[in-house]
């Protein structure tokens, strides 16, 4: 068996099922609004779960009753939660606007904990995947121990980490290939061998700093939810290459499986 360090966040996403698209200075009407757990950590961590691999998350919830909550869900899951911190506080949700047609909007708290996140004690695993924007030092050290290494673009300035891979899409970089190479190469330094481009149902792009290799998504899933789905498919993506696939085949096993599990979810 795999195992697998999931480093990111661990959620209560509320969420708010609208009756019409997002336009700017509309009025807003919503048919159903529901508490799920969430984040980054947690779907990427339950894609590796559900493929079978040992999943330990490195993250932080509260010490409140709702964070309570999220520990013993996670707990139940089959997560390792050794690595979870947590603190004094309150658990504050994270708001999700979901279209008719899947697209979610997420509205997060200003003040928000941007403290770095940090797992004390040995971290040994076949890989890592990050999620994360802010890591202490320690925590980065322990990386470079851990052959293969998957990464999140952030959308903020982030902590270097080595990676092997870099995941992001072209709705949250909206930048040339080159210049969102130049951006993944300044955070996974010189371990980075492909960046991958998702593209919503268009086809994933991989590129190595010279050249691009295009490839074909699985059929896409309309009028679902897409809430979580790229995280799904990087923990996929992360499952194939520990098996041994290049990362075109991993990357388009990865967009099957995605498929597959939006279908059963919103079935």
């Amino acid at each position: 068996m795999h195992r697998v360090i999931v480093i990111g966040s661990v959620n209560h996403d509320r969420i708010w099922q609208l009756l019409d698209p997002l336009t700017p200075g509309g009025r807003l009407r919503f048919s159903s609004r529901e508490m799920h757990l969430g984040g980054g950590g947690f779907h990427t961590g339950s894609q590796l779960l559900d493929l079978g691999a040992d999943v330990a998350l490195v993250t932080r919830v509260m010490q409140d009753e709702q964070g309570q909550a999220v520990l013993n869900a996670v707990r139940a899951m089959g997560f390792d939660t050794r690595h979870v911190a947590t603190l004094p506080g309150k658990t504050e949700p994270l708001e999700i606007l979901l279209e008719p047609n899947g697209e979610r909007t997420i509205l997060g708290p200003a003040d928000r904990s941007r403290a770095a996140l940090s797992a004390e004690g040995p971290l040994g695993g076949d890989a890592a995947y990050l999620n994360a924007v802010l890591l202490e030092e320690g925590l980065v050290a322990k990386l470079d121990d851990i052959r293969l290494v998957v990464s999140q673009l952030p959308l903020r300035p982030a902590t270097p980490r080595p990676a092997d891979y870099v995941v992001t899409s072209r709705d949250d970089m909206g930048e040339e290939l080159p210049d969102v190479w130049h951006r993944a190469a300044d955070l996974a330094g010189s371990r980075l061998k492909m960046l991958v481009l998702t593209d919503g149902p268009r086809r994933i792009t991989l590129y190595d700093g010279f050249r691009s290799i295009h490839v074909d998504t699985a059929p896409a899933v309309q009028g679902v939810s897409t809430i979580g789905a790229g995280d799904r498919f990087a923990g996929a993506f992360l499952f194939e290459l520990l098996g041994g696939r290049d990362a075109a085949a991993a990357a388009a096993e990865a967009s099957r499986l995605t498929a597959n599990w939006l279908r059963r979810r919103n079935a």
